[in-house]
């Protein structure tokens, strides 16, 4: 719910002429700033990671983090929000898949089914259903790169975890190297001054970031501890639900039929995913 006010946000700060690096430099560092302060002070020893692992965050920083916002952004501009918006969420498919590969998760009727009905519930409220797509095959790449790295987060997050690695720590170091990479290409293309140029703009991202950066992936990320990563993919198709929802709320945006049934499928996969199966029942 959290990540579905991004889109509000975002749309008031593009408003006021920011660039989407700097956005994005502003709301990572918010992201991972506060969780190094709190641990300098309450836990340095969680700050420690091996050498060995230092790919691993790397790759959550760069591969998931970076590539995933860079395609959103750029499958945007070939098609449309809505469009891209669909795309990004072919990632529960994509998690199911990878945790099965990865994680020996197994691959039920049920999780298929639930899957391939949040597929099209996402597409149908995001405007798929209601004209609102626009496809090319370039466009259809950066929609599908998009996927694979929000995908990727769940994987590299679920490793990391099973290095013994915390939830702070992941998102901490994740977070400072997908903002240093951003301020680096801020800096190169000179759009870093809007920091002090567009200082209204600087404090929404801050604000943006502290709420569906901060707070956001430290939900998320601790609830990969206690679900499956494809169950924890599939709560999250909760955001573009949330977002409409919004829209309706805030911005007196009426919600087509296509997008009432995107809604329903969406919820319906959700709960479904997550009722506990026969063999958990059994457990309990």
């Amino acid at each position: 719910m959290l990540w579905g006010t991004y889109g509000s946000f975002l749309t008031a700060i593009t408003a006021r002429g920011m660039n989407a690096n700097v956005v994005n430099f502003l709301r990572f560092a918010s992201t991972s700033l506060p969780i190094l302060a709190y641990l300098l002070i309450k836990d340095r020893a969680a700050l420690r990671v091996k050498r060995k692992d230092l790919w691993l965050f790397a790759a959550n920083g760069l591969a998931s983090i970076l590539f995933f916002t860079a395609c959103y952004a750029a499958a945007i501009r070939e098609t449309k929000i809505a469009t891209a918006a669909a795309l990004l969420y072919t990632a529960p498919a994509i998690v199911l898949l990878l945790s099965a590969l990865l994680f020996s998760e197994k691959l039920t009727p049920r999780k298929i089914v639930c899957v391939l009905l949040s597929v099209l519930g996402c597409a149908l409220v995001s405007g798929l259903g209601s004209g609102g797509a626009a496809l090319n095959l370039r466009g259809l790449l950066l929609g599908l790169g998009a996927g694979l790295g929000y995908a990727l987060y769940s994987i590299f997050s679920r490793l990391i975890q099973q290095k013994g690695y915390s939830t702070y720590t992941n998102v901490c170091w994740t977070f400072l190297i997908a903002a240093a990479a951003y301020l680096a290409i801020a800096l190169g293309d000179g759009t870093a001054a809007q920091i002090v140029g567009l200082p209204g703009a600087a404090l929404l991202s801050v604000v943006c970031g502290l709420f569906t950066g901060l707070l956001a992936y430290l939900l998320y990320t601790a609830g990969l501890r206690e679900l499956e990563p494809s169950r924890a993919a599939q709560l999250a198709t909760i955001e573009p639900v949330f977002a409409a929802l919004l829209g309706a709320v805030l911005f007196s945006q009426r919600l087509s039929l296509p997008e009432l049934l995107g809604v329903a499928l969406v919820v319906a996969a959700v709960v479904g995913m997550n009722l506990p199966t026969a063999a958990e029942k059994a457990g309990d």
